[in-house]
């Protein structure tokens, strides 16, 4: 994810070295190329955060060894413009789904409220991220996407409602790079406003080549890219990942375009709980 080195054009966000350091979807794009290639679905900062009980260090897996998966969504996702069928995404046994909100300071994905308020209707587990940009201040853009959750009923704090969510993959921007202190001022704004951590979404060799391989965001609650059969390498900082999005070309019924695909590490019963849910 993000326009980090040279390499492979991405529509959105610039130059990549390969396929797995474009953004993902949008986080993630999607494009019409993949649907081809689609696969089943399968079904059944200031202070230093806890990693979840349920995130702890074990052997590499598969993703069809756990139970709980859910996709993550754009206005990319979006086939010819059309709105995902939600009560289909729950009937194909999805326990949660996660949806760009923001990017920047003034980006705001134009399916963003259409996507939570479906979400929400229908009873479905969900979150909202946003893309974080290496030319803004994490403060301001932190700000940002505040408001938008604000102004559509998300504070990640009640029934259903996961833990807001940063993607951070974008190394340059504008000829800036970016800063550790930035993120880490956009997850204390998180904490300081809704009282809950963000989850951070990366990659593994993201931290490493670009923030140098600091051990500071492994505290975070992780949501961690990494595509095929083996499971997500813990991060700088000893943590194991909560989410682990395995694949950007999973077919959801009730969603258009082939999407990103993830799994819980844990039980849905603790999904429940992350989502203020008894």
């Amino acid at each position: 994810m993000g326009a980090t080195w040279n390499g492979v054009r991405s529509p959105d966000h610039g130059w990549c070295t390969t396929e797995a350091d474009m953004p993902i979807g949008d986080r993630r794009r999607v494009a019409a190329t993949l649907a081809l290639a689609a696969i089943p679905v399968l079904t059944p900062a200031v202070l230093a955060p806890a990693a979840p009980a349920e995130a702890r260090p074990f052997p590499a897996r598969s993703p069809g060894d756990y139970t709980v998966f859910g996709p993550d969504t754009s206005r990319h996702n979006h086939r010819n413009g059309l709105p995902f069928d939600w009560e289909e995404v729950v009937r194909s046994g999805q326990s949660f789904a996660i949806m760009k909100a923001t990017q920047g300071t003034r980006y705001v994905d134009p399916w963003f409220a259409r996507d939570i308020a479906g979400a929400r209707r229908v009873g479905l587990i969900h979150g909202a991220y946003h893309y974080f940009t290496a030319d803004a201040p994490g403060r301001a853009q932190a700000d940002h996407f505040l408001r938008v959750l604000r102004r559509n009923g998300f504070t990640g704090t009640r029934a259903h409602q996961l833990p807001a969510e940063v993607d951070v993959e974008q190394c340059y921007a504008n000829g800036r790079r970016l800063r550790l202190s930035e993120v880490t001022a956009f997850l204390n704004r998180i904490r300081e406003v809704t009282g809950r951590h963000a989850t951070l979404y990366t990659r593994k060799s993201f931290i490493d080549e670009c923030l140098g391989g600091t051990t500071s965001l492994g505290r975070y609650r992780l949501h961690l890219a990494r595509y095929g059969k083996a499971s997500p390498e813990p991060v700088a900082g000893g943590r194991a990942w909560s989410f682990w999005q395995y694949t950007r070309r999973s077919y959801v019924p009730g969603i258009g375009f082939p999407t990103d695909h993830n799994v819980y590490h844990g039980t849905l019963s603790s999904l429940r709980r992350l989502a203020n849910l008894r």
